[in-house]
């Protein structure tokens, strides 16, 4: 069955509430660019819609690019192409391509980014950190794992499931840790997300983007933070989304090639 852009992104709403999203007012969700009648055959998927993504849609023939990162997160007073953002938005644009953004809904929701993160880890008894909507939905995740380690074992785990070299730790590398908080993205960059996770009985927090004054916080409160990459923490789910959409896809008989972006990479080497 032939499908519209607005067709296609009902499936990634019906899985990712579009009410989900965190404080509507920070966040910037939803059909960013693009008009919901058209049809659509592929679907690019990627962390963020950058000009190399759009060069790689346009070259796929895709008529959506699905993100996670809104392309617009600020309010903007015009588009034209003095700027990155109304470069790629006008080349996406000419080029018939839509854009979706999934965000802070896609992190809250049941099996989005939080929940795959716990599960590549080896999380037990996995909870909502801090419930937004329901008791399955909302910020964070905490969970056990099977024995106590080290911290400094916890950081390898995770330099390996998410293929991250440049994982860094705040505090003691022998300090035993089996309490686990997630918080995928940059939860660093805010005290009051250390003093949740302990609230939560965790002894470890893993986030990214730990701000020094977050860091010093932590040591002072006694807490492990394992700071793995903003880029890494979230682009390991992109093949999850695409298999989901899939499913979902077939299950409608939708007529829709999924695919993952090959054309994004890390910004930090």
């Amino acid at each position: 069955m032939a499908v519209t852009v607005g067709e296609a992104v009902a499936i990634l709403r019906d899985f990712a509430p579009e009410e989900y999203a965190y404080k509507k007012e920070y966040d910037n969700i939803g059909l960013i660019l693009g008009d919901e009648s058209r049809p659509v055959t592929r679907i690019v998927c990627c962390l963020d819609a950058t000009g190399a993504v759009i060069d790689e849609a346009i070259a796929l023939g895709a008529e959506l690019i699905v993100a996670h990162h809104p392309m617009l997160f600020y309010p903007i007073q015009s588009i034209n192409a003095s700027t990155v953002v109304g470069r790629n938005l006008l080349k996406a644009a000419e080029n018939g391509i839509a854009v979706y953004a999934a965000h802070t809904n896609l992190d809250f929701v049941r099996d989005g980014i939080n929940d795959y993160v716990a599960q590549l880890l080896g999380l037990h008894n996995v909870t909502v950190l801090d419930p937004y909507i329901n008791g399955e939905t909302g910020f964070g995740r905490v969970g056990d794992l099977a024995n106590k380690v080290y911290s400094s074992v916890l950081k390898g785990e995770v330099e390996t499931v998410l293929h991250d070299s440049y994982v860094r730790t705040v505090g003691e590398p022998y300090a035993q840790v089996k309490r686990v908080a997630v918080i995928n993205g940059g939860g660093g960059g805010n005290t009051e997300y250390v003093d949740m996770a302990m609230a939560a009985g965790a002894d470890c927090l893993i986030t990214a983007d730990v701000k020094h004054h977050v860091a010093v916080y932590a040591l002072e409160r006694g807490i492990t933070l394992i700071e793995p990459q903003h880029f890494t923490m979230e682009h390991c789910y992109i093949s999850r989304l695409v298999q989901i959409l899939k499913i979902e896809a077939k299950a409608r008989k939708a007529e829709l090639e999924i695919v993952q972006s090959q054309a994004e990479h890390n910004p930090r080497y």
